[in-house]
């Protein structure tokens, strides 16, 4: 740590220690612009989860925001954004321990994922009704086996016009095939909503099924360890 961020750090802890605070949390953005005027005093060493909000913030006794926020664009450095997903870093937490003389910094992220995939398989025989024409359809074609494949998210969804078998023929979705897909999908509240959901529909003429896949996507914040020095 440079000698001017330390003497900063000292200059703040005694208030630190004076207010029995055990660990000092301070949040910036992807700018390095504090969120707020002051920090948030916690009486306990508990992790702090990312997004997590602890009441109304203690203002500094002498104003020290502008420094802290170049301490933190110091620290982080080419550090903005997480390895393993290439997410880029939109806040950061700062976490200072007054007893030990500290300071950690966190870069905060989203993370995107799946649920478990849910299968359904449907025979024809359930319904003759509506899978004969889709299977007759499928034969005229001269179609193989078909993935028709949805897009969902961002409060809206669709199934693809056209798909390709399994052999790479084109094939064009029927409206029996929209009807029972939609029917499928709308058993899942909310498929298309916010992050979405992945969902696919395999229909295999040679044994006269189809398959459905649905998952709903999922979106989470999590935080890494982007700094840690003492002062």
């Amino acid at each position: 740590m440079e000698q001017k961020y330390k003497v900063l750090f000292n200059l703040i802890n005694p208030s630190f220690v004076k207010s029995g605070c055990k660990k000092v949390v301070m949040e910036f953005d992807d700018s390095f612009s504090s969120y707020m005027d002051g920090y948030y005093c916690l009486h306990q060493n508990q992790r702090i989860n990312a997004g997590t909000r602890m009441g109304s913030p203690t203002r500094f006794l002498i104003p020290v925001e502008r420094e802290l926020s170049e301490y933190v664009e110091v620290a982080v450095g080419d550090e903005t954004y997480h390895e393993d997903t290439e997410a880029e870093y939109y806040s950061f937490e700062v976490e200072i321990n007054p007893e030990f003389r500290s300071v950690e910094i966190f870069g905060t992220y989203t993370v995107y994922g799946t649920e478990p995939i849910e299968e359904t398989v449907i025979e024809m025989e359930e319904e003759p009704e509506e899978f004969k024409p889709i299977f007759d359809y499928l034969n005229d074609e001269g179609s193989d086996i078909l993935e028709v494949n949805v897009d969902a998210g961002g409060d809206s969804g669709w199934i693809h016009d056209t798909n390709d078998d399994v052999n790479g023929k084109s094939i064009t979705t029927s409206n029996e095939m929209e009807e029972v897909c939609y029917r499928l999908l709308n058993q899942h509240s909310g498929w298309e909503i916010n992050e979405g959901s992945h969902a696919k529909f395999t229909f295999d003429p040679h044994r006269n099924i189809l398959i459905f896949e649905f998952a709903y996507n999922t979106e989470e914040q999590d935080r890494e360890l982007v700094s840690s020095e003492k002062f």
